[in-house]
């Protein structure tokens, strides 16, 4: 399972690095013991924005579950655009899944990697 995810994951990416609004897409799996995974990446777009992941992924039977996640799409200048993440806070949320904003945080549930790329794409005008 955990290979068919990162077949998966590297497809999304492929698709991506041929787009002509991104300049780099890279990303970095590391295996580990008891079916877990470990992926990080990002995607640089034209106007030097930048989407940054990370994944924390556990394999279970024939699923993989998102155990921690982090999608951050940011300027140049490091300004948040957004921010899909599971961690916890202080105080504490009252849900777990959420999204930052640059001035809010909702519940959203998880997205996928490629819902991220597809927000980032939109707020840059490449969709």
């Amino acid at each position: 399972m955990l290979d068919r995810y990162v077949a998966e994951i590297s497809s999304v990416l492929d698709k991506y690095r041929a787009a002509t609004f991104v300049t780099e897409a890279r990303v970095s799996f590391e295996f580990r013991p008891g079916g877990q995974s470990y992926l990080e990446g990002a995607i640089r777009f034209t106007d030097q924005s930048v989407l940054h992941f990370r994944e924390y992924l556990d394999q279970i039977a024939d699923s993989v579950e998102k155990l921690m996640y982090v999608y951050q799409y940011q300027t140049e200048a490091g300004d948040l655009l957004f921010r899909y993440d599971n961690a916890r806070h202080r105080p504490p949320l009252s849900f777990v899944e959420h999204r930052h904003a640059p001035d809010e945080v909702t519940f959203v549930p998880a997205p996928t990697l490629e819902m991220a790329l597809q927000e980032a794409s939109a707020l840059g005008g490449w969709l």
